[in-house]
């Protein structure tokens, strides 16, 4: 069962710095980690988290100042954490931890499977939002550090987050295409992407198409994301993803975004810097191209910023899972 507690927006952010979210849990102090138990089955008790959604990419947020990152991070628990029928569910766990030098909070994201992974940029907005929500750091810019490195954000009605440079980008592959694809492409968007162009992204069977290429040898060891795009008349794209470590098909994937993006933009198919791409959410999310740099060998280097949804469902303390 998960207790659901009331929201505490009204607090101060004096008092959001000092307590977290919740303050005092369970007859916990109200500073210095939470009061929390794991019996031997990794069940906890007493734990804080907010329930969080970007475009429909849902993630369980826990403050790293209130929860030890330990505790809430091995495979087992993000498991029973991320299970949608026995626990809270979501795509991914993510712990806030403050920093004091060179950046301002550390991200730690793990996939609904339990491994980690070096960015996902839905959490990231997420976790934008959030940072300026619970004092951690400023809204009007802050420095984040991911397994892909440094990102810089800022909290603009909606979150806005920039990526590092986009790497690896292939624009053709020999890889066999199904009916209604037209080409398909790579990208490292923080994390290695498939890109394809297809007729109608909706008549794609995700689950079933995916995993074929998913582990195909030309994304190497680890694998990689798989983006379907096609054109809508609006002049937006539709786009739909199957996520590795989710190991299917996710409403919305804000590196899947980026990495569509700049596909697009190699295979000559939009003519500014600006795309805007539905989700399976319903929901838009927006790629700003620009700068894009033209090295010296003639290729083409992209700095991308994405903006999104980051936005607070629930939040709860954990009594069993």
């Amino acid at each position: 069962m998960i207790a659901l507690k009331a929201n505490p927006r009204c607090r101060s952010e004096l008092s959001a710095r000092r307590s977290g979210w919740f303050g005092a849990y369970g007859g916990g102090a109200s500073r210095g980690a939470t009061n929390v138990t794991a019996d031997a089955t990794g069940a906890l008790r007493g734990l804080p988290f907010a329930k969080m959604t970007g475009s429909g990419n849902d993630f369980v947020f826990f403050d790293g100042r209130a929860v030890p990152t330990d505790l809430v991070t091995s495979p087992e628990a993000i498991q029973r954490i991320c299970n949608r029928y026995n626990g809270i569910g979501a795509d991914g766990v993510v712990v806030l931890e403050p920093l004091a030098r060179d950046a301002d909070v550390r991200i730690h994201y793990f996939n609904s499977d339990g491994t980690a992974a070096d960015l996902c940029g839905n959490a990231t907005l997420c976790s934008t939002a959030l940072a300026a929500e619970i004092g951690m750091a400023a809204p009007s810019g802050m420095r984040l550090t991911t397994g892909a490195g440094l990102i810089t954000s800022r909290l603009n009605d909606l979150p806005e987050i920039d990526f590092q440079p986009v790497r690896e980008i292939r624009d053709a592959l020999p890889i066999a295409l199904d009916s209604g694809e037209q080409r398909v492409g790579f990208a490292v968007a923080g994390i290695p992407h498939l890109v394809l162009l297809t007729n109608d992204a909706e008549s794609v069977d995700v689950n079933v198409r995916g995993p074929v290429l998913r582990w195909h040898p030309e994304t190497g060891a680890k694998g990689a994301n798989v983006n379907w795009a096609s054109s809508l008349p609006d002049g937006r794209w539709r786009y739909r993803t199957f996520e590795r470590g989710v190991e299917g098909e996710t409403l919305a994937c804000g590196t899947g975004a980026v990495a569509t993006a700049v596909m697009l933009a190699q295979w000559g198919l939009i003519s500014g810097d600006t795309v805007t791409i539905l989700t399976s959410s319903g929901r838009d999310v927006t790629v700003f191209l620009r700068p894009r740099v033209e090295s010296a060998g003639g290729t083409r280097e992209y700095f991308p910023t994405l903006r999104g949804e980051g936005r607070v469902v629930f939040r709860g303390t954990i009594e069993t899972l």
